[in-house]
């Protein structure tokens, strides 16, 4: 650079100081004095996680599974799968005891003895 250039400068960078602005090299990118993200909805989330106060999530929901027995006698679990019916077909007597199948996966057997007309229909058609 000539003596002229380096003056020229020079005048320019007194111009800046005198406005309160910094000049910058021809080099030498100029950054924003506040650098924002790409995504400033993913910046906003994350300045909202790190104030959010932790809660404590809430137990999944439980499912009840519906169990027969043979005898149609039909059982609720909700906590637990009991393996034998405990029903009482009458009141002093004693419990059913027999084997408990999910209502969505009867065996055929089974089916045959909690409906017997139906499943007559279905072998006079098969």
């Amino acid at each position: 650079m000539s003596e002229t250039e380096q003056a020229v400068d020079a005048a320019a960078e007194e111009e800046a100081a005198a406005e309160g602005t910094v000049a910058v090299a021809d080099d030498v990118e100029a950054e924003p004095a506040h650098v924002t993200p790409e995504d400033p909805v993913a910046a906003i989330e994350e300045e909202v996680q790190a104030e959010a106060i932790p809660v404590p999530m809430a137990a999944p929901a439980r499912q009840a599974n519906i169990l027969l027995c043979e005898r149609g006698h039909r059982t609720v679990a909700v906590w637990s799968t009991p393996s034998a019916c405990h029903a009482r077909p009458t009141r002093s007597g004693p419990e059913c005891g027999r084997q408990l199948y999910p209502i969505g996966e009867l065996p055929e057997q089974v089916q045959k003895a909690l409906n017997p007309l139906k499943a007559s229909k279905k072998a006079s058609k098969g």
